[in-house]
């Protein structure tokens, strides 16, 4: 997950309309939300859906604009009323990819991994913990099946970057230009704006040469 900065207040026309999904408040999200689905951090959405973080049903409020969040249809639909008490990544006094290592193995087929960095994590980043587990891993019918592969090809493609560029950056062969764009590629990765990049993050977290040998990596986050 990523944290993102919410403005206080909403589109004007939540408190005079009806409905919230109307272009002026889908327009905010994805600008607060860096065109990312909050859950499973893909990018580009098509299929783009606005969801209550606290459900409807659980007393959340349908036009309240701190209850909005961006989406995609996959982790909406997993999610849906039964996930309550999460890791909410607008509040800044969490930093929610610390919260949850997440890592993408070498084969597209295998499952995600998510779990807590620390030994004695909150109810919030186990109940957290447990829907990413269904955003990545779900394929319990023919759609999520299919949508699952199509997520796996995305998060397994950026992976190939990413380790691609580290061994730029290791290979003593490397010349200072190439190096340097590794760095940048890098760098742009571990950005919060950039599709899954929670992997990214703990991918560099969890690489001793990485952190060792360019520690300011870390800093922005």
């Amino acid at each position: 997950m990523f944290n993102v900065t919410r403005s206080a207040n909403g589109p004007a026309c939540l408190s005079s309309g009806s409905t919230y999904n109307q272009p002026a408040v889908v327009n905010a999200l994805k600008s607060v939300f860096h065109e990312k689905c909050y859950l499973c951090e893909r990018g580009d959405i098509h299929d783009v859906e606005i969801e209550h973080f606290v459900p409807q049903a659980s007393g959340g409020g349908r036009m309240d604009w701190n209850n909005l969040f961006y989406s995609c249809s996959r982790c909406n639909g997993i999610k849906s009323n039964g996930h309550l008490n999460l890791l909410d990544c607008t509040d800044s006094s969490i930093n929610v990819c610390r919260e949850i290592r997440l890592k993408a193995f070498p084969t597209p087929d295998s499952d995600i991994l998510v779990e807590a960095s620390s030994n004695a994590p909150s109810i919030e980043t186990l109940n957290t913990i447990e829907l990413l587990k269904l955003c990545y891993n779900n394929s319990s019918t023919a759609l999520r099946g299919v949508s699952r592969e199509a997520l796996m090809e995305q998060i397994f493609d950026f992976m190939c970057t990413f380790i691609n560029a580290r061994r730029l950056l290791k290979n003593p062969s490397t010349g200072r230009t190439n190096k340097q764009g590794a760095l940048e590629t890098i760098e742009a990765m571990l950005d919060a704006g950039h599709p899954f990049s929670a992997f990214w993050r703990w991918q560099y977290l969890d690489d001793t040469y990485l952190t060792t040998n360019y520690p300011d990596l870390g800093n922005s986050f």
